[in-house]
């Protein structure tokens, strides 16, 4: 009997568990449905409630706001768990910030290095910042490069071409990016219009707009070169879960 009874309890546990679940989405939706009939021209990517009875997340992009259930008032700030020492919105910005590296393809990449630690780098041959960023990562011998080609600069896809299609492209990749020894021209049957569609697309995807940029294997995304001492610091997973309160935001 008392088993019976400990089992009802159970089913009755999940079953209201499941119910709260699903009136916070239909919720969640609802909301979005009244902001995307508001404001139509407004981005409005996902909305879920939040921790705060009554105030939903509005995720636009890598930006967040929040709102109201009717969709009228706006809150454009943070949310901080002061008793649990946590920056909320931080939490959330970090999730929305990164980027799922299972994505790239295999065979678009160009890897040096067989470190034990592995990061992603969106270079442009033609970027001054790139070449500088490939000195640093000549350097750091417990580092994978995984290398993506990305021709933001106009002059830059005739030199892609040429480097993709040689017939060691790492030594070619090399030996322009740190030396300055320009490739031999690509033979016309070679193409890379595939490729650099695919890169394009992915770093629209991703949010890079500028090279070099820098991913990390959890996702974490870097904007420009950094030195040694930072970048080795930057790929720490400790970096990637810091989001307590300093003291002195809270005082």
């Amino acid at each position: 009997m008392m088993a019976r009874a400990w089992i009802a309890g159970a089913a009755w546990l999940v079953a209201s568990l499941a119910l709260a679940n699903s009136t916070e989405v239909i919720k969640a939706e609802a909301v979005k449905a009244r902001l995307l009939a508001r404001y139509p021209a407004t981005r409005v990517d996902t909305v879920s409630e939040t921790s705060i009875p009554g105030l939903f997340e509005v995720a636009m992009g890598r930006k967040i706001v929040y709102v109201d259930a009717t969709g009228q008032y706006f809150l454009f700030g943070r949310i901080f768990d002061l008793p649990g020492n946590r920056d909320l919105t931080e939490d959330r910005l970090r999730a929305l910030a990164t980027v799922d590296v299972s994505q790239i393809p295999a065979a678009n990449i160009l890897e040096q290095g067989e470190g034990s630690r592995v990061v992603y780098v969106f270079s442009d041959p033609a970027c001054g910042h790139c070449q500088t960023l490939e000195q640093t990562l000549a350097g750091m011998t417990d580092l994978r490069v995984r290398t993506l080609l990305l021709p933001f600069q106009a002059e830059s896809a005739e030199l892609v071409r040429d480097l993709w299609c040689a017939s060691d492209r790492r030594a070619a990749w090399s030996a322009w990016m740190r030396s300055g020894v320009r490739p031999e021209r690509a033979p016309e049957a070679c193409q890379v219009d595939t490729l650099l569609t695919q890169n394009q697309a992915l770093a629209q995807q991703f949010g890079i707009r500028a090279t070099p940029a820098l991913v990390a294997p959890d996702g974490r995304v870097s904007l420009g070169a950094l030195a040694a001492p930072d970048l080795s610091a930057w790929l720490s997973p400790s970096q990637a879960i810091d989001t307590t309160v300093s003291p002195e935001v809270i005082q």
